[in-house]
């Protein structure tokens, strides 16, 4: 069941709703008027959610064909020094 809280309990307890959301690492829905309005999440969720995206993605594109094989050592090497040219 998600936890919620409400937009006053947000806007006078910022600092306990947001250790509230690191400690669970769940997140919490601001209810206003008993409509849901958003979420409040801590930050290990939040790092967890972009690389489960980033992971997605890049699974997605594997599939489609739009990544490269890197079988040696040489080619490893290769591909490091044209990414260096980028940085």
């Amino acid at each position: 069941m998600l936890n919620t809280i409400s937009a006053r309990q947000l806007q006078r307890g910022y600092k306990k709703v947001l250790e509230e959301a690191n400690k669970t690492n769940q997140p919490l829905i601001v209810m206003s008027n008993n409509q849901p309005q958003g979420a409040v999440i801590g930050l290990d969720l939040l790092e967890k959610l972009q690389l489960e995206a980033m992971l997605k993605e890049a699974l997605k594109e594997s599939r489609e064909g739009k990544t490269k094989v890197i079988s040696t050592e040489k080619e490893l090497e290769e591909d490091l020094r044209e990414l260096e040219t980028y940085v």
